[in-house]
């Protein structure tokens, strides 16, 4: 008896001897190491160790007990994996801004090349690189992310077929917001079955055709922002997006919308924003007609408010922002001053061309129109 209690006195010193303090956090191993870790509230792969040899396996603290899948901090560098306790324990992000000034093609191969415990992401962040001009087709190599965000000061140029294949089936937003891009491959978006969110902010897209059919049949889809700045040319119609939300395509040297060219069949669809282009005539039919939709077409060329094209969207609530335009303000608009008094949901910095506010004419000029 005496050597059994004795024994059970060493068993219990030899526990307590591994057991740290947790707060309440849950540790767990991993048999193919020999550490016990850990982290804190943002987490990236580079895990503190506080204790060593025990028994031949890898010990991590996470948060609800969690186990982390980023890849080793030195196959990876300069990328860094990380996730953030408030929002998942395993969502895992990687910013490979780092990535170094001529090495960026080559770098970005290998690392997509090392191991990859988990080879899914939240996000895949880069902005204010150095070089990297060319996004290679497959450089991810079966990494799959469900944003992607590329921003600013890095002078990417190309974005090449199948760059972002990987994420075919779970990128819900791309987000590309390059002075500098010159080609992307739009074919390639119908292949996105997730994608809620596309922004594509370019100056060097001149010239390029957009086809709008590209987006065509994404039931995901929820706002498309394009701003190529230089005159990209959209062909094609935008239609069978029944979530959209928000279409932004203003900035991109348009110069005529033709009919049916927004014609998404989307009860949601509450914003049209083609602001800053060239236009100077807008076709009747050419937008849905949905209840309170605001169409804002401020700052281009139109010299006419034509009754066939905008009454239509004006009866059934809509609101349409027309500052900024030529308008000749003759008979031609006499239509918005009828009794239904349309002319209410007309922006009120809407001017003619002489200069003078369009709520201060004088209805009775239209008598004879």
């Amino acid at each position: 008896l005496p050597a059994m209690k004795s024994t059970a006195i060493i068993v219990l010193l030899a526990a307590a001897a591994f057991v740290l303090p947790t707060n309440g956090k849950q540790l767990h191993g991993d048999p193919d190491a020999n550490q016990i870790y850990v982290d804190s509230d943002v987490h990236n792969q580079s895990k503190v160790p506080v204790m060593q040899d025990i028994d031949q396996q890898q010990y991590y603290e996470d948060t609800d007990g969690y186990e982390v899948n980023c890849p080793d901090a030195d196959d990876i560098l300069p990328c860094v994996c990380s996730f953030v306790d408030d929002v998942n324990p395993t969502t895992m992000d990687l910013d490979c801004s780092g990535v170094e000034s001529g090495l960026n093609e080559a770098q970005l191969k290998r690392i997509f090349k090392a191991n990859f415990p988990s080879k899914n992401f939240r996000n895949f962040y880069m902005s204010m690189n150095g070089e990297l001009k060319v996004l290679e087709s497959h450089v991810f190599n079966g990494i799959s992310f469900e944003t992607m965000t590329l921003w600013y000061d890095f002078p990417l140029e190309v974005i090449e077929m199948f760059a972002l294949d990987s994420s075919y089936e779970t990128a819900t937003s791309l987000d590309f917001y390059h002075d500098t891009i010159t080609s992307f491959p739009f074919d390639q978006l119908s292949y996105f079955s997730r994608l809620s969110y596309f922004r594509l902010y370019s100056q060097s897209l001149s010239g390029m055709q957009v086809p709008a059919d590209a987006f065509n049949g994404l039931t995901s889809l929820e706002q498309i922002d394009i701003k190529c700045f230089s005159g990209a040319i959209f062909v094609g119609t935008f239609k069978y997006l029944p979530n959209l939300k928000r279409i932004t395509l203003n900035a991109n040297g348009i110069t005529s919308i033709p009919t049916n060219f927004i014609n998404t069949g989307s009860s949601n669809l509450k914003n049209v924003d083609l602001e800053l282009n060239h236009i100077a005539s807008v076709e009747p039919g050419a937008f849905d007609i949905v209840e309170g939709m605001s169409i804002r077409m401020g700052h281009n060329s139109l010299s006419t408010l034509e009754e066939a094209t905008w009454r239509p969207h004006l009866e059934v609530g809509g609101h349409l922002g027309a500052n900024g335009n030529p308008l000749n303000c003759g008979c031609d608009i006499a239509w918005l001053f009828d009794e239904d008094q349309l002319l209410n949901q007309v922006s009120g910095d809407t001017y003619c061309a002489n200069g003078k506010n369009i709520y201060q004419l004088d209805p009775s000029m239209f008598d004879n129109c």
